[in-house]
């Protein structure tokens, strides 16, 4: 079973059973508490408390009045079990890529970013980290294994029923009759596919062929940097957003290759934008910050996180009393 074959970045059916075999022997490693968020990132957006440490404020958008409590970064951006197979491994491989993003904040800050073009291949690394280590990707995973379980399956049982039959017979000398028989075969023969997607290991598999693939595609266009003209930029739960721009209209969550930009916040006073045609900082209009701010709270699963005592919660509350982000849920 292939995902998303037409997309070139998703592996082959084959390249996928190889890299879940290699890492069987390590499938019960793991770790709790997954980020899906940068650590690093987060405390882009804290602010200190004396002994309390780093705050952030996660605004819980389903329950817009409640009471926010501050919270650490640590705290924030954690999803139980996002990856449930192999995950050990999996989490040094985000380990690599986030012991050089304080580096490249500190230049980022200093201004001087595009001097070092280590730093910029980071920044574009890290907006890749988090178009594939968020709840959107697996989403899509699970939506397009299921679409393509099914199809696979409907196909055995009907245009290719007599290639099953044949395989059946040439395999154990059987001759397949009736209707259960012929979806005992095709359950058969589909059965490894579907434990590794229940067990996690397709995801497991998938998510970090994708994450070299978007790398890749990230990595051979510019990267802009938006400074706010006023206000504050705020983190969605699913921060990474790839967009298309029309006259009409701007659709988020598109599949890179089909994107205009790639929006990630890195901070109330800076933002990345991927996949552009020029490098450099930019300044981001009162409007634009908007916007953007609003693309995240559209985007978010379920929390915005912003800098206590920026009055981002203010705006937030007025953005979804206006009618946003529920209208479409």
């Amino acid at each position: 079973m292939n995902e998303g074959s037409s997309n070139p970045w998703q592996a082959t059916a084959h390249q996928i059973d190889a890299r879940i075999e290699a890492l069987r022997p390590e499938a019960d490693c793991h770790v709790v508490g997954q980020h899906v968020i940068s650590k690093v990132l987060l405390k882009r957006f804290a602010t200190p408390f004396g002994s309390q440490g780093l705050k952030l404020v996660p605004f819980n958008l389903d329950h817009p009045d409640h009471l926010h409590k501050m919270a650490s970064p640590r705290e924030c951006g954690k999803v139980p079990h996002f990856a449930r197979f192999a995950s050990a491994s999996l989490e040094q491989v985000w380990g690599k890529l986030e012991t050089r993003i304080p580096d490249a904040a500190r230049a980022v800050d200093r201004g001087d970013v595009f001097q070092h073009a280590q730093h910029v291949q980071t920044l574009k690394d890290l907006i890749a980290l988090h178009l594939v280590r968020s709840l959107n990707y697996r989403n899509v995973h699970e939506r397009i294994f299921t679409n393509v379980y099914t199809e696979t399956r409907t196909a055995l049982l009907t245009d290719k029923s007599d290639l099953l039959r044949r395989a059946v017979l040439q395999r154990s000398g059987l001759h397949l009759s009736g209707p259960q028989g012929l979806a005992a075969a095709a359950d058969q023969i589909l059965s490894p596919h579907l434990a590794n997607f229940e067990n996690g290991a397709d995801f497991r598999a998938r998510i970090e062929n994708t994450f070299a693939k978007a790398k890749e595609m990230i990595s051979d266009a510019g990267l802009e940097i938006l400074v706010p003209a006023t206000g504050e930029f705020l983190l969605g739960d699913t921060p990474a957003l790839a967009i298309q721009q029309s006259e009409n209209r701007t659709a988020f969550n598109v599949a890179i290759g089909d994107s205009t930009a790639i929006v990630l916040p890195f901070g109330p006073r800076h933002l990345l934008v991927g996949r552009t045609p020029r490098n450099g900082m930019s300044i981001a209009t009162e409007e634009t910050v908007g916007f953007l701010n609003r693309l995240q709270i559209e985007a978010a699963q379920q929390r915005v996180y912003f800098r206590p005592r920026s009055g981002q919660d203010a705006v937030v509350r007025g953005y979804l009393k206006q009618g946003g982000r529920r209208a479409t849920r």
